[in-house]
């Protein structure tokens, strides 16, 4: 059995389609979109007739290798794993990622397969794009699930817009090789996970990082409600700032009555990636009545 030193530097050194690539039920796709391909492995349902799609984004900084303990689960279900743009393998060929992009690149991709409407799945940052395509395109939605996601539609205090101020100051001064080490310990237990968060803050960089932050907060607002309030799941682990995302989960459940949350205990920023199983479980169930009612 490798060391943890020794495992961390394979996967340091490791191609991002290599680490993949291992999982023979995926498939992966190269999307043409502007600066970049958009890279989405897609991981077919068991029923071929059905076609219910559920699209997942990783956070800031992140890959579609922090779902793999969802590659396998959900059998009933097309499921795609998405590379934001500038993260991952869909590194920028021009310019850098915005979030206005992640946004508009949720349509590229729905168009790329033909889907109508899917549900979508966004982890910490991931969510504030997904939750922005909602409030623009809800005849495209069938669902929204939020982990661990500050997200895009909420009352921010005068405290958060200060701190949201000193952190762009800290980031841009902390040597990045330092963020890469202290993040991934704040986000997870997980060793692995650990790991693939280190790999990808430091492939994507801090322009990257900054700048999704950056374009993503600057446009925080609070909503009076959603068309057709589509079903909302809101997921956060019981360690991850608790009183600031109960505050925030609250506010969408009282503009949207299809909202609810769901705490994973002793868990902090990645579920998916420390309490897999019991985060499955939850998707699974509502995945299930969602479908089930249409």
């Amino acid at each position: 059995m490798k060391s943890k030193r020794a495992f961390e530097k394979s996967i340091l050194s490791s191609e991002w389609k290599d680490i993949t690539i291992q999982s023979e039920a995926l498939k992966r796709y190269e999307i043409p979109v502007s600066g970049c391909d958009l890279i989405v492995y897609h991981r077919p349902g068991r029923d071929k007739t059905k076609k219910q799609h559920i699209i997942f984004y990783h956070g800031a900084c992140g890959c579609s290798q922090m779902w793999e303990n969802q590659y396998h689960a959900f059998e009933n279900f097309d499921l795609y794993f998405v590379n934001v743009r500038g993260q991952g393998e869909s590194s920028m060929k021009q310019g850098v990622p915005t979030y206005e992009d992640a946004i508009e690149d949720v349509h590229r991709m729905m168009s790329f397969f033909n889907m109508e409407k899917a549900t979508l799945v966004g982890h910490s940052w991931g969510g504030n794009p997904l939750q922005e395509f909602v409030y623009r395109y809800p005849d495209k939605v069938n669902a929204l699930v939020l982990i661990g996601s500050w997200g895009q539609h909420r009352i921010m205090s005068d405290k958060e817009k200060k701190q949201i101020k000193y952190s762009k100051i800290i980031y841009r001064l902390i040597p990045w090789k330092l963020v890469s080490q202290l993040n991934p310990k704040m986000c997870s237990d997980n060793f692995r996970t650990q790991c693939y968060i280190k790999k990808a803050l430091l492939e994507s960089h801090r322009s990257v990082f900054l700048n999704l932050g950056l374009s993503a907060y600057k446009d925080v607002r609070a909503i009076k409600q959603y068309k057709n309030n589509p079903p909302m799941l809101l997921v956060r682990g019981s360690e991850d700032f608790p009183k600031e995302l109960n505050s925030i989960y609250t506010y969408l459940e009282e503009i949207n009555p299809n909202a609810r949350q769901a705490i994973i205990k002793n868990t902090k920023h990645q579920p998916m990636n420390d309490t897999p199983q019991e985060l499955n479980d939850i998707l699974n169930s509502f995945f299930e009545k969602v479908y089930l009612k249409m």
